[in-house]
């Protein structure tokens, strides 16, 4: 029995199981607010490197029409990476599956979107006889 005293009566150091639980919780709510933060970050990130890669296709394109002279047919994305105007195969990284490309003959200008939505980047363009 006098074990038993001695042992309740040591003076140990260590945590409580409340402080632990508060220790816990406080990482919770630090969790909860640097989460959302950190994916709004990533969403913007894509969006500007999808403005980004749709400004050097629409740049590309022009470059491809003002090439063959004439805008009677539009460049695919794949046709101008294998034509050697693109250094990569662009794929968006926000959303959708693939970069279109249009052309504005009346105002001459190569439009660049992602699956026919909104225009990301505009480039002007020539032809040349």
């Amino acid at each position: 029995m006098e074990w038993f005293v001695k042992a309740l009566n040591k003076d140990e150091r260590g945590f409580t199981l409340i402080e632990l639980i508060v220790v816990i919780a406080i990482l919770g709510v630090l969790a909860a607010i640097a989460v959302p933060q950190f994916t709004g970050t990533l969403t913007s990130s894509k969006e500007k490197a999808d403005k980004a890669s749709a400004q050097i296709i629409a740049d590309a394109a022009a470059r491809w029409i003002l090439d063959k002279g004439s805008d009677d047919n539009i460049p695919t994305v794949d046709q101008l990476y294998n034509e050697h105007y693109l250094a990569d195969n662009y794929i968006p990284q926000s959303s959708g599956s693939k970069f279109v490309i249009t052309l504005d003959k009346n105002n001459h200008k190569v439009q660049v979107s992602i699956d026919n939505g909104a225009i990301l980047a505009t480039a002007p363009y020539e032809i040349i006889k």
